[in-house]
């Protein structure tokens, strides 16, 4: 779109060989379809020599003294852009570059534009792809609606809401998943835009274990601050469940110990439950932006 303003952040941690192909990509795939655009590339604390490969191909380079994740390094370049519009995309070359014009074509009349991912270099292995596919399930059992891909690093995103995803907020490895959940639960216009998915150049700093346990983290955030009812429903559940095929069995059997099992569940299962409507009304007398932040004008 021609008249679109785009700052474009590039987080980078020791990308030495691929970020300079990546900055003189994006700004070949920018070039003749936006107004101005700047490309920021936030060097997190790398020992190469990453922060001069990118001066080299035309980048404004912002540097952390340590390496503080991934988020941080984001949210330093939100904080530096200069216009409304933003693009992120990793350094690793995993994103073709010439995916980004098939993003630019629903600004402005969406507040997120994600690229979702596609292509066997996304799925991997089996293993792999079984834990994608239960990540994607549980996000999109949070946000009550399909996700095809929660946690891309390609997208597109107004500054002023990126600035504002609401109570949750993660500088590390999940920081996508919380401004995509973020973004689906306060009501806000997400597209997703299939795009192709390639093997990254250099080593992956990603951590299974670690990461998959914080993003774990953040889900269950995310659900306390804007639906904790439905997780605590989810919990009950579990005692409740097993508290009615107890009370069968004492039906059948007449067992004294049946009944106290049975009412001890139900009672855990009460709990829950009344503890999420609890946390569901302070919820929705402290927390105003669960309100869906939405102009009418572009309705």
């Amino acid at each position: 779109m021609p008249g679109l303003s785009i700052s474009v952040v590039i987080p980078a941690y020791n990308e030495q060989e691929a970020v300079g192909p990546v900055v003189e990509g994006v700004g070949l795939a920018l070039g003749g379809r936006v107004g101005e655009f700047e490309i920021i590339v936030v060097d997190d604390g790398s020992t190469d020599g990453t922060a001069e490969a990118a001066r080299k191909s035309g980048a404004t380079v912002l540097s952390h003294p340590v390496n503080r994740g991934y988020g941080q390094a984001l949210t330093t370049g939100i904080q530096a852009a200069q216009h409304e519009w933003m693009l992120m995309i990793d350094a690793d070359s995993s994103y073709p570059t010439t995916e980004i014009p098939k993003l630019l074509e629903f600004a402005p009349a969406f507040d997120l534009v994600i690229g979702a991912r596609t292509g066997a270099h996304f799925w991997g292995s089996s293993a792999q792809a079984f834990r994608r596919k239960v990540y994607i399930k549980m996000t999109a059992f949070i946000v009550g609606e399909a996700i095809p891909d929660a946690n891309s690093g390609l997208r597109l995103v107004r500054r002023s809401l990126a600035l504002a995803t609401g109570p949750v907020n993660c500088l590390g490895y999940s920081f996508t998943t919380t401004m995509t959940l973020s973004f689906l639960k306060a009501g806000r216009f997400v597209k997703y835009v299939p795009i192709a998915f390639q093997v990254r150049t250099g080593k992956s700093k990603i951590r299974p274990t670690r990461d998959i346990l914080r993003a774990l983290q953040i889900m269950t955030q995310v659900l306390i601050a804007y639906n904790p009812l439905k997780l605590f429903v989810t919990l009950a559940s579990l005692p409740g469940i097993i508290g009615l095929l107890l009370w069968l069995g004492y039906l059948g059997n007449g067992s004294g110990f049946w009944l106290l099992c049975s009412t001890l569940c139900g009672l855990a299962a009460l709990q829950c439950f009344m503890t999420g409507c609890l946390l569901d009304s302070i919820r929705m007398h402290s927390h105003p932006h669960n309100t869906p932040n939405r102009d009418p004008r572009r309705l």
